[in-house]
């Protein structure tokens, strides 16, 4: 025992201190479930067999159910009560209508133009994306059921991808939507910290990195509390659980993926994390490159080396994304659509007018990784963010010094190739990520930058304790301030 505390004790250490640190700022956040309990509620529907749920027709104040699990109600009324106890909508809920016309067709879609005026809000666009027109008042049947309704249904699904809800089980057969998410991803973002300095040791281990161990645990503090990983760790919430759980996935994905030693675990990791964060599919040439990488420079192993390697990664990546094709279709008719599109009732312009990943975002998404900057005024509190967030340089300046390599060899062109394709899909998203901090999308590919760091033997000297300083001096003022300062943020 003794032996295994001098050994792990580091490791430990890390992990309950940053624990500590992120629930000392969590502070009253972490004595209660968040407000939007979306895994909790996909996690109910997997229980009950079920792809949609009922949730959303629920309200606030109404008298729980008998059957109901333990919790929901208060669930449902922590999410429908906004500031000040003022009333709110349901928030970030895929809907689709079903509708059963007079002529006996039965058609399942969206009213995308229904917030406009004019005959244009009665185009109807089905799931496979034919477009007709429906007047409400005239073309729908209504003798369904006993006694006869109108045959207009609406049904409502969890639109994030899966696996946080299946992780999250256990913990919801033992107290249901009382769940408390923001502990959980208190701790999700501990562990972040722990499955970087395994990471970085990893380096070092093999040659790869020339960190000492003193030099990895500043590297493994600066990304739990020098990027936007801090604010986003210390909330809960279905968007920063996901985000917070993918770079878990993601960590243990690059740290198997190392050298190409674990090639089925690897697979795992990857397949897991592309069911939380969609992008992190996109990690996929990281293993490939390894698979080629022999020491500092990339060479082809042979066929029969590429195929004993390739094969057991390909088999969970495959099995996985087949499940998640299968499971997209089921709900959308369409293996791609994981049921965004669908937000808001279908309504929302931007996604109505250029689709979920379109060159039309590019210019904003750029603003917000790269070069929204803080404002000073003349008007107090005298600094103000935008709700789109701070860019990269602002939040982590110390990762700058990733430009600026001493070293830079086949596993640094391995680190920095994925981390922009990783970074590509975020850039065309339809969503900069507000509201936000800073640029919380950078969590899909920070730990490669890290990593970068850490094998670019630049020396951590007054410079790099500077930005490093001002890094988590940044990122504290944004987990307090984001969310409960209103009055540093704008629109």
């Amino acid at each position: 025992m003794r032996d295994l505390w001098k050994r792990y004790r580091v490791h430990l250490l890390l992990f309950v201190a940053s624990a500590f640190v992120l629930g000392l700022f969590s502070w009253d956040r972490i004595l209660r479930p968040s407000r939007h309990f979306h895994f909790l509620d996909l996690a109910n529907s997997f229980l009950q067999g079920r792809l949609d749920t009922d949730t959303p027709k629920r309200f606030r104040g109404q008298q729980p159910r008998p059957e109901d699990p333990r919790g929901l109600q208060a669930a449902v009324d922590r999410h429908l009560t906004g500031p000040g106890g003022k009333n709110e909508g349901w928030n970030d809920w895929a809907s689709v209508r079903v509708l059963r016309l007079t002529d006996g067709t039965e058609v399942r879609g969206v009213f995308p133009w229904s917030d406009q005026q004019g005959s244009q809000k009665n185009r109807f666009r089905e799931l496979d994306g034919t477009q007709r027109v429906v007047d409400p008042d005239l073309d729908i049947a209504s003798d369904c059921g006993t006694p006869p309704r109108r045959c207009d249904e609406t049904k409502y699904y969890v639109s994030f991808p899966p696996f946080p809800a299946i992780a999250w089980m256990p913990f919801f057969l033992v107290w249901g939507y009382d769940t408390n998410d923001v502990l959980l991803t208190v701790l999700n973002g501990a562990l972040n910290g722990l499955l970087m300095f395994l990471l970085l040791e990893a380096l070092a281990r093999r040659g790869l990195s020339g960190r000492t161990r003193r030099e990895n645990l500043f590297l493994s503090v600066l990304l739990t509390f020098g990027t936007v990983h801090f604010f986003s760790a210390i909330r809960g919430e279905v968007w920063f659980s996901a985000l917070i759980m993918g770079v878990s996935l993601h960590l243990a994905y690059i740290l198997l993926a190392l050298e190409a030693r674990h090639p089925f675990w690897a697979g795992v990791m990857l397949a897991l994390g592309m069911a939380t964060r969609t992008p992190i599919a996109f990690a996929a040439p990281f293993f490939a490159l390894e698979v080629l990488r022999e020491g500092d420079r990339l060479r082809w192993p042979g066929l029969r080396e590429v195929l004993r390697k390739g094969i057991p990664f390909a088999i969970p990546v495959l099995a996985v994304g087949v499940a998640l094709m299968a499971y997209n279709h089921a709900r959308f008719e369409s293996v791609g659509e994981f049921g965004h599109t669908f937000l808001a009732n279908g309504t929302r312009p931007s996604i109505r007018e250029h689709g979920l990943f379109s060159w039309w975002f590019l210019r904003g998404n750029l603003s917000a990784f790269l070069t929204n900057p803080p404002v000073l005024d003349g008007t107090a509190p005298f600094l103000h963010i935008t709700r789109h967030g701070l860019g990269l340089p602002w939040t982590t300046p110390a990762l700058l010094l990733v430009l600026w390599p001493r070293r830079w060899g086949a596993l640094a062109r391995n680190l920095a190739l994925t981390a922009l394709v990783v970074a590509i899909p975020d850039l065309f998203y339809q969503n900069t990520g507000w509201a936000q901090f800073g640029y919380r999308f950078a969590l899909d590919f920070i730990p490669y930058l890290v990593a970068l760091l850490a094998i670019g033997d630049r020396p951590l000297d007054r410079r790099f304790q500077v930005l490093f300083g001002i890094s988590l001096l940044v990122n504290a003022f944004g987990a307090i301030v984001f969310d409960r300062a209103g009055m540093f943020f704008y629109d």
